[in-house]
């Protein structure tokens, strides 16, 4: 309990005992509370004096382990079971980065990321609507996002031809699936809410208020990807975009370095390639589409609530003013 809740308890018998105490606890009292506050910050005190010279002349017997670079490169576009994978990397040891993690980050780190996603759309696609000058990125560009990273996984697959020439000692998991079934998930899940008429300019609007960048980051890489300018060209080069894209993996990455994995194989073929001990667990199973629409309407409501953060004082500056303006002319009336 913190010594302010202990004084508090303390100090609430005072009535009681002006009622039931003898004379002499009135003297008594006092000395006590004073002894027991004395007595209890120097307790907190000399932790804190020990604390200090343990930190600073004392060694963890278990020095930490360091992270990244990546030595997994997850190839499977979104809604390929991506949440899964990073979630069973990280089971076996592995930090692995997903796009979904960058809303639960500090918010200023989360706009750093999505700024360097967006020159990476830029550099790659340099056509894109709205790209601004960029360079295609280097292995030090790579690493100012990915670097801290032991698997990457979703979005950072879109650039997987890149990360695969970056990252020369990283193993490459492959993940597909049926065009029609991704395309049945993709499409409502991730497209509709960033090219969507309706959608898409709110989204905009709201990531414009708090000064983030994540859905042109999106919009960039995903036109980008696929050829595009716009929803409707993302949705007419689909299929001919995604067979291309594994094709183009499985002919940069030779045999030995890569995996084909299929969804529902567990543990074992994925533990072999990686040189890595089964887990005594199951293998996750995560982000449905009803866990993902679940994430989608959290994230919305953050966003949400932080745009309001932005804008209170300027809606309570407005509505003063206003208040003023409705005095002056009722006083007139």
């Amino acid at each position: 309990m913190h010594p302010y809740g202990s004084v508090q308890l303390s100090l609430n018998v005072i009535p009681y005992l002006k009622v039931r105490a003898s004379p002499l606890t009135y003297f008594t009292f006092p000395l006590g509370l004073s002894y027991y506050i004395f007595f209890l910050y120097t307790r907190e005190l000399a932790f804190l004096i020990l604390s200090i010279i343990m930190s600073t002349f004392c060694q963890p017997m278990v020095p930490t382990r360091r992270h990244g670079p990546p030595s997994v490169i997850d190839a499977g576009l979104m809604r390929t079971g991506t949440l899964s994978m990073a979630r069973a990397y990280d089971i076996l040891g592995l930090r692995a980065y997903h796009g979904l993690d960058i809303s639960s980050m500090k918010r200023e780190e989360g706009r750093r990321q999505w700024n360097v996603l967006e020159k990476a759309a830029e550099g790659t696609w340099p056509n894109v609507p709205g790209a601004r000058p960029a360079q295609r990125f280097k292995r030090e560009d790579w690493d100012s996002i990915f670097g801290e990273y032991d698997a990457v996984t979703d979005v950072a697959a879109i650039f997987a031809d890149q990360l695969v020439e970056a990252y020369p000692e990283a193993k490459v998991v492959i993940v597909q699936r049926d065009y029609e079934k991704w395309w049945a998930s993709f499409q409502p899940q991730v497209l509709d809410g960033l090219v969507h008429s309706l959608v898409a300019p709110l989204l905009s609007l709201l990531m414009v208020i708090i000064g983030e960048r994540g859905v042109k980051a999106m919009q960039k890489t995903l036109m980008g990807a696929f050829d595009a300018k716009d929803g409707k060209g993302i949705r007419a080069n689909s299929r001919k975009t995604y067979f291309a894209y594994y094709d183009r993996i499985r002919e940069i990455v030779p045999p030995e370095r890569r995996l084909e994995y299929k969804l529902g194989q567990g543990w074992e073929p994925l533990c072999a390639f990686l040189g890595k001990d089964v887990p005594d667990v199951p293998f996750p199973n995560v982000n449905d589409r009803v866990e993902h629409r679940a994430r989608q309407v959290l994230h919305f409501k953050q966003l949400m609530k932080e745009c309001f953060d932005v804008l209170k004082p300027w809606l309570i500056g407005f509505f003063s003013v206003v208040m003023v303006f409705v005095a002056a002319w009722l006083s007139r009336s």
